[in-house]
């Protein structure tokens, strides 16, 4: 009786152990956010490593896809928040909208405002004109402002 009770508490330890130290984290993550029934974004991540309490995404190949506004956002990295939403994107960022690139390093996106905002440089391309400068903002109606040291080029 005193060996089978030794199992037992030795196996909920086990358990115990495994769960404190236990890494989640998917391949291949689509997150789809529906808004009124109807698709408002969509992330895809080739990997997404995830904090102990699941609010945390960490993502590696990232894109995300704001279906409304008809912007697609690329990047090498990213980090989503499951309880605000909001998407912080870092390393290799392109954002395509419309006939429009835009590069960064660095990018939030909070999905509740659908603001886009960075602090650091970023590079505007269309098929005739190329903008440059530090700090950007977007709204969702696609009001776009760069924030100072800007150069713009027309051909």
């Amino acid at each position: 009786m005193l060996m089978s009770y030794f199992l037992i508490d030795t196996d909920r330890d086990y358990k115990k152990d495994l769960s404190v130290k236990a890494h989640s984290y998917i391949e291949g993550l689509r997150i789809v956010n529906k808004k009124n029934g109807v698709d408002s974004f969509v992330i895809d991540a080739k990997r997404a490593d995830f904090t102990r309490d699941e609010t945390i995404a960490r993502m590696e190949s990232v894109t995300v896809n704001i279906i409304k506004e008809g912007i697609v956002l690329n990047a090498d990295k990213g980090t989503y928040n499951t309880s605000t939403r909001d998407i912080e994107l870092n390393n290799n960022i392109k954002i395509h909208i419309k006939d429009s690139v835009i590069s960064a390093n660095s990018l939030s996106w909070n999905s509740s405002t659908g603001d886009l905002k960075t602090d650091g440089s970023i590079r505007v391309e269309g098929s005739r004109f190329r903008v440059e400068g530090d700090g950007f903002s977007a709204t969702e109606d696609q009001k776009v402002k760069l924030m100072k040291n800007v150069k713009a080029t027309f051909f």
